[in-house]
């Protein structure tokens, strides 16, 4: 493959998951426009925002369908397509029911898009047989923190959701029409490669699950779960704990996801160097420590400097564990990237509700300290499940290097 194709392929992949960060965190500012316009409680609120992770849960196997006899390209220009019309809809949405079924699309988009880019990034990887997963992710870092800033300055001038969701929603076309044009068109000779041509889309790949799927699946279950809980507790975190007043709180997060993408992009050469399992071990370690020195050291400082490693250390944990997936052979990545998604999603979901009722039983601290022992875990069940296939140019094999 040459130069100038390595790098169309590169580019595309890339825009796919910039794409998919800044059309989910756009959403974000609109929030208290849509509470505000329809009246909402904190609980309606809340029942009205499970219809995105609805949305996303129930598109999941007709996805997972779409993405092996359509093809990567056509999905995620698709999907990206109407997921940026939907963006523009949601503040037009006549009805608290028509937002419903508005936000149930959103979250179909989302896992559609989503899911595409991964299966995606897995075979544009063993193609050039080079680590690139982790910048990739960083790529659908550095779109949520576009998609948060772009909307939240459109509000900050005056000109309201309409103005902010029609301008995201263009911009998000101008970048999916022009970069993503080289996206992977079908990725059935891949999967033939991994699992054989036996293999379909019709089920009779889910009773032939490897075990190595479903202990991805656990590990990711976990690593998905502590980046929810930062997520969801970071900023209960430093103003209950730490004393922090609500309008700081928020930059806790900040820290930890500016950390997240910088070492996302640093990501693929770490891999290069260290090996997949080592790099995963390293990361699990850092997001430990960076547990025990939020909970344990007193002071501002230190939760900051606590959450920069925690960021630090989960940026390339999912991003390779996705990667790693991808490889596992005789089952098809389309099936397997839809299974990572599936308790993805769970994790996230669950982890901040898992902290909260941990934290009722003992304290946030506590819990927190927990989440540091479950990084541990994830490190210690990688290095006995992962190998390092298909993360040396030129290489192959199962040996570390």
């Amino acid at each position: 493959m040459d130069h100038h194709e390595s790098r169309r392929l590169r580019v595309s992949s890339l825009s796919a998951f910039i794409v998919l960060g800044f059309l989910e965190s756009a959403w974000g500012p609109m929030v208290p426009y849509v509470k505000s316009r329809f009246g909402l409680d904190d609980g309606e609120l809340g029942m009205l925002l499970l219809c995105t992770g609805a949305g996303a849960f129930a598109a999941l196997p007709l996805v997972t369908s779409l993405a092996r006899r359509l093809g990567c390209l056509s999905m995620v220009r698709g999907s990206a397509v109407i997921f940026a019309l939907v963006l523009a809809l949601i503040p037009l949405s006549p009805s608290l029911a028509a937002t419903a079924a508005l936000l149930l699309c959103f979250g179909a988009m989302t896992v559609s898009v989503d899911v595409s880019a991964n299966i995606n990034a897995v075979i544009v990887e063993s193609r050039l047989r080079r680590p690139l997963m982790s910048g990739l992710h960083g790529g659908y870092s550095v779109g949520t923190l576009m998609g948060s800033a772009f909307m939240s300055a459109i509000l900050t001038l005056g000109l309201g959701p309409v103005a902010g969701a029609a301008s995201a929603c263009l911009l998000a076309l101008l970048i999916t029409l022009r970069f993503c044009g080289h996206l992977i068109g079908d990725i059935r000779p891949y999967e033939e490669q991994q699992s054989g041509p036996a293999a379909d889309a019709h089920g009779g790949e889910w009773r032939r699950m490897p075990r190595q799927v479903g202990m991805v699946g656990v590990i990711c279950f976990i690593a998905y779960a502590i980046e929810g809980a930062v997520i969801g507790w970071s900023a209960v975190f430093a103003t209950e704990v730490r004393g922090l007043d609500l309008g700081r709180a928020g930059f806790i997060y900040t820290f930890y996801a500016i950390a997240m993408t910088l070492m996302r992009f640093a990501g693929n050469r770490l891999v290069l160097r260290l090996g997949r399992r080592r790099t995963i071990a390293l990361s699990c370690a850092a997001m430990a420590l960076g547990w025990a020195i939020t909970v344990l050291l007193p002071g501002i400082g230190a939760t900051c400097l606590g959450f920069v490693l925690i960021g630090l250390g989960a940026a390339n944990v999912v991003p390779q564990l996705v990667s790693y997936a991808g490889t596992i052979r005789g089952y098809p990545v389309h099936s397997t990237i839809a299974i990572i998604n599936a308790i993805g999603y769970s994790g996230i979901l669950l982890g901040p509700v898992i902290i909260g009722h941990a934290s009722r039983l003992t304290s946030l601290s506590v819990s927190f300290l927990g989440l540091g022992a479950a990084a541990l875990l994830v490190g210690l069940l990688s290095l006995t499940v992962v190998n390092e296939d298909g993360i040396r140019p030129g290489g192959g094999g199962n040996g570390e290097g």
